[in-house]
């Protein structure tokens, strides 16, 4: 790291530039390091580069775990850690000591996790899964003009079901091209045959709750596409609506990551060819929102996260909701992602995704000082904490 750098950005910070604007997404780390240089200059170079390089490592792998640290370790080093002024803006140095031919001396940084964290996420390190994500997908279609209707895990006529079938495949083949853009790999159940697999026990029109389960430890796909397509007529004469809704879920917590809903009207003609025609327009782009919204989750570290409910007692002003959401995202790096939930006059919840456990999150979130206040632990759950505040 070069230290004309480092000292550059304190002092836009110091004279209040961009970044006082985002100090409260700053953390405070402090590093202690020894040199043997032969000058007090090159000492205090090396303490810094030493702090530079400490601290680096110990949130990133805070942000991403030791073992994926370990593994991407040099292009850490070369694309973020050679970086490290990018998202350490400020670096004060305590007086430096001398003990016989060693130089003593700390250094207090402020880390930006947001700069941190995007620089990370350009680089795909914020991912908890380097393996290719497997998607499949439980699409059922319903044909409302001839009362017709597919699911691929469920037996039935062939014969009957040939045009949903097809369509199936359609829209499956734009799943797969969609989502194989941003590495991840769609299994194709109707082209593949796979409903021949499916025991009878889970013959169910909806797959979810422990069919979504054992539907992905059986094809070992985390994450599931369920979805309806739904075929109705039209307003107009001889033309047919299509309606589309994808929701991909993370099976391993059920939570909704991403979702597309669209409704499209075809051009008259026979329902097979309008719809076939409509659908080969508008496959590709439907799809592609889906992918988008799911990588995004993954770039995010959203995925492989749990989710936990934060209940806070007692009146809240909006501006210290504020502080508490602040705090949180960015003091605690293990949480990925804050939203409010619920909002009265005695008390505020939030939703957090989080990388760990609830009884690890109540201790960082009480060690955590808000405005010159702490809160303290009421109860706690699996997937709840309530808190309350103590001076």
């Amino acid at each position: 790291m070069r230290l004309s750098l480092i000292l550059t950005t304190a002092l836009i910070f110091l004279l209040g530039g961009p970044v006082k604007a985002q100090q409260a997404e700053l953390i405070d780390r402090t590093f202690s390091g020894v040199s043997k240089e032969k000058t007090p200059q090159g000492a205090k170079k090396e303490i810094q580069d030493q702090a530079a390089q400490k601290i680096s490592e110990e949130i990133i792998k805070e942000l991403i775990g030791e073992e994926r640290f370990l593994k991407n370790k040099s292009l850490i080093q070369s694309k973020i850690i050679k970086n490290s002024a990018q998202y350490i803006p400020f670096a004060k140095p305590s007086p430096m000591t001398q003990e016989g031919e060693e130089f003593k001396m700390s250094v207090a940084l402020k880390v930006s996790l947001r700069d941190l964290k995007q620089m990370l996420q350009n680089n795909t390190l914020l991912n908890e899964n380097d393996a290719i994500p497997v998607v499949l997908p439980v699409i059922s279609w319903a044909d409302r003009v001839q009362g017709r209707s597919y699911r691929w895990w469920i037996p039935g006529d062939k014969n009957q079901q040939a045009f949903l079938m097809k369509e199936g495949r359609l829209l499956e083949n734009a799943l797969r091209t969609s989502f194989q853009k941003n590495n991840f790999y769609v299994i194709k159940p109707t082209e593949s045959g796979l409903g021949s697999n499916v025991p009878a026990d889970f013959y169910n029109e909806k797959v979810a709750g422990e069919e979504a389960q054992f539907f992905s430890q059986y094809f070992n796909a985390p994450l599931l596409i369920d979805g309806q397509v739904l075929l109705t007529k039209g307003e107009r004469t001889n033309n047919y609506r299509i309606e589309i809704r994808m929701t991909a879920v993370q099976v391993s917590n059920g939570r909704a990551i991403a979702d597309v809903s669209r409704r499209f009207d075809t051009e008259s003609g026979s329902l097979e060819n309008a719809v076939d025609k409509k659908l080969r327009e508008v496959a590709e782009t439907t799809a592609n929102d889906l992918s988008s919204q799911v990588l995004e989750a993954w770039q995010r570290g959203s995925l492989g996260t749990s989710t936990i409910r934060i209940t806070i007692q007692g009146r809240n002003t909006l501006p210290l909701m504020e502080g508490i959401k602040e705090k949180i995202r960015f003091q605690i790096t293990q949480v990925k992602n804050i939203r409010e939930r619920l909002v009265s006059s005695e008390s505020v919840s939030f939703e957090v995704d989080t990388s760990v456990s609830a009884p690890e999150l109540l201790g960082k979130i009480e060690a955590l000082d808000i405005g010159g206040k702490k809160l303290s632990k009421v109860s706690e759950e699996r997937d709840e904490i309530v808190l309350k505040w103590v001076q």
